[in-house]
């Protein structure tokens, strides 16, 4: 699938999970006006998490019939769920503004950088295997989720090598600080 997107510049979020790819992607887009493609997924819903914010959450049926229909720029099974982005919700987020940015993980950033070369920025954020233990532990997380994320931290780290941005979390303030100095760089760059 070719998607009929031609201009606008895409910011992808991909890293280890639990490292505040998240917290950071979405505090630096309300202070920079960029536009989230949200991701659509089969897992539950957790607590803190709300419809049409952090995802779509879907059933199995719903999603395979949508992939079926040729609907997604790309689609992932992670742990039994699938996870996937529309065609029709990035071209909404690139047509409401210039700048958009999505969430995914290392096959998602494949595909959108396939889709949209140059104009597709990946943005790697890690933490190392304890600091994201310390910090899920602090939020509550159950047992189980800190260790599917824990399961994925090799696979998921080694990516950071084929990224064209890569920022070790250590400190959010000044990580998210970093991240927002690059997105402005590209901003400005395709700007000028």
């Amino acid at each position: 699938m070719s998607i009929g997107i031609e201009r606008g510049t895409l910011f992808v979020f991909v890293g280890t999970s639990g490292s505040g790819r998240k917290t950071i992607a979405h505090e630096l887009s309300r202070e920079l006006g960029l536009q989230h493609i949200i991701s659509h997924t089969t897992r539950e819903q957790r607590a803190h998490e709300s419809q049409g914010k952090e995802y779509y959450f879907t059933s199995r049926k719903e999603f395979i019939d949508a992939d079926i229909r040729g609907e997604f720029i790309q689609t992932a099974e992670i742990d039994n769920h699938f996870y996937g982005v529309k065609e029709s919700d990035a071209e909404a987020a690139l047509a409401a503004g210039p700048v958009a940015y999505v969430i995914v993980n290392r096959s998602g950033a494949n595909k959108f950088k396939y889709e949209f070369k140059d104009r597709a920025i990946r943005l790697f954020i890690y933490a190392n295997k304890q600091l994201i233990m310390e910090r899920l532990e602090a939020r509550n997380v159950s047992d189980e989720v800190i260790k599917t994320y824990l399961d994925h931290y090799i696979e998921e780290v080694s990516y950071r090598k084929e990224c064209e941005h890569i920022f070790e979390n250590l400190e959010l303030a000044a990580t998210r600080q970093q991240v927002k100095e690059a997105i402005l760089s590209h901003i400005l760059a395709t700007t000028s």
